[in-house]
């Protein structure tokens, strides 16, 4: 039933509790007549109240009311025990990765998502006008002031969020953008040495040699990052757990490539509510989705 449903059943009965009282208007000089104390006292008798009790509970179904607005304020109490389980306290930084230090800070999983994603955008951006600027789609007149403010936004982001939502994985992030914002830099280096780029240039599409040596710097970053920096292994909390099986709420995590996301994982630590732990992944090489957590391994000994 909807909301349109519900205000026409009410405006019926409404009108016909009106028509009900108009219709008795004229009956009530005989009532008062006809009054009979006697007949008073016998609704008043308590057996019949308690009939009438019971029997108004039985057509409202007010138990059955009471015994839902219960159910449904323990599920409220439910969801904001696991709202507050989202947030984290700030924790000291530490670059071994055998203790479990867990990735977020205070921090909403939203907020650490988005600023993440603003600085894909804005390094993405950055090459991209590095590669506009090289074709003379754009000026350099235009793309200095504006590849200063959009690496000078990625600067601040870097040392004034990520470095607080990731303090122990601070230095992943901080080199994984640099390193983006280096290969725009070099990019449009290399177009001003004539030599280099004739030495590797396509008769047919000389253009092309600039977007080769792209290719081949953003495959490099990659595979610097990933000798340097990444791990088969992320952290989580447990929102959940079942005997075998248990639901992990995991943040965004750079290192092991894991998207934010509430996982299904197995469970045969028995890993309870709450608790921050250790999860093995499913490695997926050229997956967009990136990683999947699978399983717990253990539950974190030092937060």
């Amino acid at each position: 039933m909807n909301i349109f449903s519900i205000i026409g059943h009410y405006v019926i009965k409404l009108f016909s509790l009106i028509g009900t009282v108009i219709m008795t208007i004229p009956k009530i000089p005989r009532l008062i007549r006809n009054f009979d104390s006697s007949e008073i006292k016998q609704h008043l008798d308590s057996e019949n109240i308690k009939e009438n009790i019971s029997k108004i509970r039985e057509e409202t179904a007010i138990d059955e009311r009471i015994s839902k607005i219960r159910e449904e304020t323990a599920i409220d109490e439910r969801i904001s025990k696991i709202r507050g389980s989202e947030t984290f306290k700030h924790y000291e930084s530490s670059d071994d990765d055998s203790g479990f230090i867990m990735i977020g800070g205070a921090f909403s999983a939203e907020e650490k998502e988005r600023t993440v994603l603003i600085l894909q955008i804005l390094s993405a951006l950055f090459i991209v006008l590095s590669i506009l600027s090289i074709f003379n789609f754009i000026s350099a007149i235009i793309y200095i002031p504006l590849g200063i403010v959009v690496v000078g936004y990625i600067v601040y982001l870097i040392y004034n969020k990520i470095k607080l939502m990731y303090k122990s994985d601070f230095n992943a992030y901080r080199d994984f953008f640099l390193m983006y914002i280096a290969v725009g830099v070099i990019l449009y280096v290399i177009n001003f040495n004539t030599n280099l780029v004739m030495s590797f240039s396509f008769e047919v599409l000389p253009s092309l040699t600039v977007l080769i040596f792209a290719l081949v710097a953003v495959i490099a970053v990659f595979l610097i990052f990933r000798v340097r920096y990444y791990r088969n292994f992320t952290y989580g909390t447990v929102l959940d757990s079942g005997k075998n099986t248990a639901h992990v709420k995991v943040d965004y995590d750079i290192r092991s490539n894991v998207k934010p996301d509430i996982y299904i994982v197995e469970n045969h630590i028995g890993a309870v509510e709450g608790e921050q732990v250790k999860l093995q992944l499913e490695e997926k090489l050229m997956s967009m989705s990136g990683n999947r957590p699978v399983n717990i391994i253990e539950t974190a000994n030092r937060i």
